[in-house]
């Protein structure tokens, strides 16, 4: 399910900004409301006349902060008869929302839907004679993403609460922003749990006539799954994340390995340390140029076994193993962070795009020897008594291959942020479903073969040159692209296309062709 934001929280203290007022309300005293002698509070409002919509459902809002006012307003708006009910209504008069009736809380003695807008802690001080037979919406979230010591929701601890009334959690994925802005800020779905199925039909209404999708989840156990919703922190990210971290990380340490630790014991007495002012740019864009190529390959290796798996098994009508099935749904993060590894490969390799880094790319330099100038400080200089070898470039331009590998890896960095921005949401929504496959699938794998051509022009020469017997970067950066690509050329090829299209379309093998348009497995 996709994570919802809810803005609602005051990190201080734990309590959600629109639950801020019954909060200070309550917070001197442990009594209950009644004990309080809130039970007698008259009621406080001036007079409302007869409006045109008394026919439209009737709530209650209990608290009078901004989430509380917020849904107070849409749910008037949406034609509901709403009434809002604050222990101070008159202190709370001026941000009332425009139709909505302010009154105290002896008003909730008329109410069969009450929306409970004020914070667990004070779940106990609510005046139970009131609220029993009503169905109490609980649209609280907690502060914390884990849940108390007990496991149970805040909406499971309301009911125990008030073992009279009928308790649905709902609208707490939502805040009081997406409710003043029409939903313009998150998903517009609305996930609803609650003790009988009459009351969350009739909270499920609400939620329509607000302009959100209900998503009935069933018992009022199901509370704790929507309540984890809004302080969940990317769900869908954390393993797409552990694996693109996994494999810099092995990546880096293989580079690491060869440049400061190898090289230096094999070639120099000295243990060469120059080579460690290079740990944290050079190395770290090696090791992204592979990194990117590499995350490339894995978004499109699992759609490849997919279709040699259902080949084999001759239908598609059967689950995929589980790694697969978790291989695939996080393909559009792994392309994302793919997408952000080769950004900051693409910014380092123009920012010192240089013959002192790229050399192997560059025309042949001419070699010249010449007096440098020695002295130290801001000192005068003088000529050094013995020449030394200097490399100069710029007699020549970048060679053939130079322009090949530079060329090639703009024009696939340009297609990867083409499929970037085409899994927006905003943009998918605007392409149909041959534009989306087009982009995704045919230029994705066109972007993955000229990024390896990228790999190949600029590391032809040590291309099958090891160092301290481990491959070339520029060889096992296309282990698995490669891999990849040839699992993929013969499901590109007849017979097999043909083969898998028909699998893809329904087809069964061992099942009887279908004899008309109504035997077909997908009509």
């Amino acid at each position: 399910m996709e994570a919802y934001r809810n803005h609602g929280f005051d990190a201080e203290n734990g309590i959600r900004e629109e639950e801020g007022s019954w909060a200070r309300e309550v917070s001197q005293t442990k009594h209950s409301p009644k004990e309080r002698g809130l039970g007698e509070l008259e009621e406080a409002h001036t007079p409302v006349s007869k409006r045109e919509d008394e026919d439209g459902e009737a709530v209650t809002v209990l608290g009078s902060g901004d989430f509380g006012r917020a849904l107070a307003g849409t749910l008037r708006r949406a034609g509901c008869r709403v009434t809002l009910a604050s222990r101070e209504p008159e202190r709370n008069r001026a941000l009332c929302p425009e139709g909505v009736i302010l009154r105290g809380l002896d008003s909730l003695a008329s109410a069969s839907i009450v929306v409970v807008a004020v914070p667990r802690d004070f779940y106990h001080t609510l005046p139970a004679h009131l609220l029993a037979g009503k169905i109490l919406v609980d649209v609280s979230n907690r502060s914390t993403m884990r849940r108390g010591a007990d496991g149970v929701s805040q909406a499971e601890y309301l009911a125990s609460l008030f073992p009279t009334a009928t308790v649905v959690k709902a609208f707490n994925v939502l805040s009081a922003y997406s409710l003043e802005s029409g939903g313009l800020q998150g998903s517009k779905q609305v996930p609803i749990a609650g003790e009988t199925r009459a009351s969350r039909e009739r909270v499920a209404s609400l939620v329509t006539a607000a302009g959100f999708t209900p998503l009935d989840l069933g018992e009022l156990q199901a509370a704790r799954t929507i309540e984890d919703i809004p302080v969940a922190v990317f769900p869908a990210w954390r393993a797409p994340l552990k694996v693109h971290l996994g494999i810099f990380v092995f990546l880096y340490a293989l580079s690491f390995a060869k440049f400061q630790i190898c090289w230096p014991l094999t070639w120099s007495e000295n243990f060469m340390w120059e080579l460690w002012n290079h740990i944290p740019m050079d190395n770290v864009n090696k090791t992204l140029a592979v990194h990117a190529l590499v995350t490339l390959a894995i978004c499109y290796l699992p759609g490849v076994l997919a279709g040699w798996l259902q080949i084999y098994r001759g239908t598609k009508y059967s689950r995929f193993p589980r790694f697969l099935d978790s291989w695939l749904r996080m393909r559009k993060q792994l392309g994302l962070l793919m997408m952000f590894a080769a950004s900051i490969h693409a910014c380092l390799s123009v920012a010192y795009m240089s013959p002192r880094y790229q050399d192997i790319v560059y025309g042949q330099p001419t070699e010249v020897f010449v007096n440098v100038m020695e002295g130290e400080g801001w000192g005068p200089k003088t000529p050094s008594e013995n020449k030394t070898s200097v490399k100069v470039y710029g007699s020549d331009k970048m060679d053939w291959r130079g322009e090949c590998f530079l060329m090639a890896g703009v024009f696939g960095f340009a297609l990867v942020c083409l499929l970037g921005i085409s899994s927006l949401p905003s943009v998918t929504a605007t392409l149909s479903w041959k534009e989306f496959a087009f982009v995704q699938s045919g230029l994705g794998w066109t972007a993955m073969l000229v990024l390896c051509a990228h790999d190949i022009f600029y590391g032809w020469p040590y291309l099958n040159g090891p160092s301290c017997h481990i491959p070339s970067s520029f060889q096992y950066a296309l282990y698995v692209p490669g891999l990849t690509i040839l699992l993929k050329l013969p499901l590109v090829l007849p017979p097999l296309s043909t083969h898998l299209d028909r699998i893809r379309a329904g087809y069964v093998r061992g099942s009887s062709p279908p004899t008309s348009a109504s035997d077909s497995p997908d009509v």
